[in-house]
């Protein structure tokens, strides 16, 4: 790839909403910021990232790592790397409610950074992919944009990348069922209109944004299936999808050589963002 054209300049934490009737040292939620120096000419498309970790862990700062943000912000994108409230803390929909009024914020807020209001995007893997993929299927829906903040704006995105995430929460192997019943407030049995509710192939419409799926064949959690159910469904509503098929890769992008982080896929990953998002957002 061409030398990057862009420094970064990191914006950490910048608070992009509260969580209602808690004092802001406990309910604050925070995002770090990412901005291409020196400033684009044009206003610049702007994109939203969540962490994966089964909404119970993770943080941030996976954000952060260079096939992330930083090659994004590199190349001209101002990229928000989201922080949003773990499952031990409130079960869902809080966390959709958490990734809604960032992009609100993103919005309110595009003057003051630059960016251009019509073109955000988001992307997450695994439990953050299943939260931009949200994003992506539920524009509209009054009913799940919560009220941490920036209200009256909107809360849709432009294009979604869903990495190693769940596309319905109905047919997900229950081997994850601790990580699962700590999400939702409970077990299958009394939780399964709330489950739907998470299951973004469940939204999907025509109109709703276009993917690109990337998924291992080889994922010990997701399995693969969840990915080729987003793509039939996303393809049965004339919605643009791409599948991207990571040949014998576990769930954590990982191979069966064991590379470690920051070799490939995750490089070549970074690229594929880069590339998708130019694509969707130009």
């Amino acid at each position: 790839m061409p030398e990057a054209p862009y420094s970064v300049e990191v914006l950490s934490p910048v608070q992009y909403g509260q969580v209602p009737g808690q004092p802001v040292w406990e309910g604050g939620l925070y995002l770090d910021l990412m901005l291409p120096t020196p400033k684009p000419p044009e206003l610049a498309p702007g994109v939203l990232y969540f962490h994966a970790g089964g909404w119970r862990t993770g943080d941030r700062s996976y954000g952060m790592y260079p096939w992330h943000g930083p090659v994004l912000a590199a190349h001209g994108f101002i990229v928000g790397s989201v922080s949003y409230r773990m499952s031990s803390k409130a079960p869902f929909p809080a966390q959709l409610h958490d990734a809604k009024a960032a992009v609100r914020w993103l919005r309110a807020n595009a003057s003051s950074y630059g960016i251009d209001p019509d073109r955000i995007g988001a992307w997450g893997d695994s439990a953050g992919g299943q939260l931009a993929a949200l994003l992506g299927t539920t524009a509209g829906r009054a009913d799940l944009e919560g009220d941490c903040g920036s209200a009256g704006w909107s809360s849709a995105v432009r294009a979604v990348i869903m990495r190693c995430a769940p596309s319905d929460f109905l047919t997900l192997p229950q081997d994850q069922a601790e990580v699962l019943d700590t999400l939702f407030g409970g077990p299958p049995s009394e939780t399964a209109e709330l489950r739907r509710l998470a299951s973004p192939a469940a939204h999907v419409h025509a109109g709703t944004a276009p993917f690109l799926i990337v998924h291992g064949t080889r994922d010990e959690t997701v399995p693969f299936a969840q990915a080729q159910t987003m793509v039939d469904t996303l393809s049965g509503h004339d919605v643009d999808v791409t599948l991207h098929v990571m040949e014998d890769v576990f769930h954590n992008l990982q191979t069966n050589i064991d590379l470690p982080w920051g070799s490939e896929p995750w490089t070549e990953l970074g690229w594929l963002a880069l590339d998708y998002f130019r694509r969707t957002l130009r």
